[in-house]
């Protein structure tokens, strides 16, 4: 769905997310063999198919490149915590103004999508440096949408929404707490992101 939210709404969910994340460290045990914090950074492609009806008919449909910051918290050798940035960049897209079986051009747009996401990361040890995980979570997305050839006469809305994010992926350990990650993982099945990356323990 397609609307407007006051800045304290959009503010609330990743408020929301980092208390979750900081309470989760805040209650844990003092670290042991098996616990750690880690931060990531992830780079990929992004396929985004974001298609929302109101007055108009708006699509963002495209492939981009993409990053992801992460920050999370392994509780134990199967189970992390993790609260998470994605700037999707910009993806071309078009306003359709005309009813359906009515024929006219397409409006130009564009939008610069962006996310926070908080997600459980359970994972399985396949060897001694490679294991298998899966996240599941809730995130937060927008697209700030313009007008791409700035010469509209109508008022473009922004797109928000609030979906499940869930993905899998691979991890490598490369050398002492520094790891290689290659991970695929989707918004809602509107936006989904294949990814290479590095976290690092502390």
């Amino acid at each position: 769905m397609t609307r407007h939210r006051s800045s304290t709404l959009r503010l609330a969910f990743p408020a929301t997310a980092t208390a979750l994340l900081l309470a989760a460290l805040a209650a844990s045990p003092a670290a042991g063999q098996d616990r750690e914090l880690y931060v990531g950074f992830h780079f990929g492609v992004t396929a985004i198919d974001v298609d929302r009806s109101e007055a108009f008919d708006q699509v963002l449909d495209g492939d981009e490149n993409s990053q992801t910051y992460e920050i999370g918290f392994k509780f134990s050798r199967y189970f992390a915590v993790e609260a998470a940035y994605h700037d999707f960049s910009d993806v071309d897209g078009a306003i359709r103004p005309c009813a359906e079986g009515v024929t006219c051009e397409d409006i130009p747009i564009q939008g610069k999508i962006s996310a926070v996401s908080v997600a459980i990361v359970p994972q399985v040890a396949i060897t001694g440096r490679v294991a298998v995980f899966a996240k599941v979570g809730l995130v937060s997305w927008d697209a700030n949408v313009e007008d791409a050839a700035d010469d509209l006469d109508i008022v473009l809305e922004d797109t928000d929404d609030e979906d499940l994010i869930y993905g899998v992926g691979v991890e490598f350990q490369l050398l002492g707490r520094l790891k290689l990650v290659g991970r695929w993982e989707s918004i809602a099945g509107d936006i989904e992101t294949l990814s290479v990356g590095a976290r690092f323990g502390f």
